[in-house]
């Protein structure tokens, strides 16, 4: 069972040589621009395996089966649960179309969100600003995921301030996730190391007795 989540409309994924025997979980939620209610798993063919939990929905391919027991179809539908609203599905197919109308694969999503992280980073190591340690490090993996996540022990002040700055990040603990997307441009990166690089350097917020502190007592 794959997870395919963070690559799905994101970086180039081929299972040619493993899908008869993947199961393979992704949506629309973040990547395919498709917002929540869009998830998909492909089945290996002939693995007809009956769900412990399912919903009622998953009946539909098997209506015409005796009663007296549970039916499930045969296709991937006998996973499915119960009434669901299926906006999601119809923004996911719109995006579909607007970005095969467009010439737009994934491939050219990841190449470009690929040469903004490196303008960011390139940029981050340049100017000496302190976002905390790079995870992985940029030696230590050739590809990853469309988001550059940064450790420091006061992630949660470096999230207040780019918050305050009009940037939104994601923050997991001591982690800060920068994210890129295909709406991003080189522009964008540009502003968003000009606020990286104003931003209030780690003495001086220990200096005001924040999380370092704590963190610090912690370890």
């Amino acid at each position: 069972a794959i997870d395919g989540y963070h690559a799905f409309c994101a970086l180039p994924v081929d299972l040619a040589r493993i899908h008869g025997r993947a199961f393979y979980l992704a949506g629309g939620y973040k990547y395919a621009m498709a917002g929540e209610g869009a998830c998909f798993m492909h089945c290996p063919p002939g693995r007809v395996m009956r769900p412990i939990d399912t919903g009622w929905f998953a009946g539909f391919g098997a209506l015409e089966e005796a009663a007296g027991s549970v039916a499930y179809g045969t296709d991937g539908g006998r996973f499915w649960g119960a009434t669901f609203d299926p906006a999601g599905l119809y923004r996911f197919n719109a995006v579909q179309r607007m970005l095969a109308g467009a010439g737009i694969g994934v491939e050219a999503i990841h190449d470009h969100v690929r040469s903004l992280q490196v303008q960011f980073l390139d940029g981050v190591e340049s100017s000496g600003a302190v976002l905390g340690r790079l995870i992985p490090s940029r030696d230590e993996v050739g590809e990853r995921g469309h988001f550059l996540t940064y450790r420091h022990p006061d992630a949660a002040e470096i999230h207040r301030e780019l918050s305050a700055a009009g940037v939104v990040v994601d923050r997991r603990g001591d982690r800060v996730r920068i994210g890129f997307g295909l709406y991003h441009d080189a522009e964008d990166v540009d502003s968003l190391l000009k606020i990286v690089q104003t931003m209030t350097p780690p003495e001086r917020r220990s200096d005001r007795g924040g999380l370092h502190e704590d963190h610090a007592r912690r370890e």
